[in-house]
């Protein structure tokens, strides 16, 4: 019953050989499409201030009872201002 396996050398040289060389042709395949796919636009300098002020305004504002009201003015002033 526990006889050794064997495989034909032209099964593994008409089918397993070329079908592990399609399989690794596919992977990278797939690397360079979705590398392709990929956006690496840089965004626009001005929306990402704005996104920040607008990011420090709103810690502002929740910090608002922890800070004193004076330092609370005048960061609200800043913000205001811009």
């Amino acid at each position: 019953m526990a006889e050794d396996l064997v495989l034909d050398t032209a099964i593994r040289d008409w089918v397993l050989i070329p079908l592990s060389v399609v399989m690794v042709l596919i992977g990278v395949l797939r690397h360079i499409v979705s590398k392709l796919m990929r956006s690496s636009q840089t965004p626009d300098a001005k929306i990402v201030r704005e996104g920040q002020v607008m990011l420090r305004a709103r810690n502002l504002r929740t910090a608002a009872n922890f800070i004193p009201s004076k330092a609370f003015r005048a960061r609200k002033l800043y913000y205001c201002n811009e």
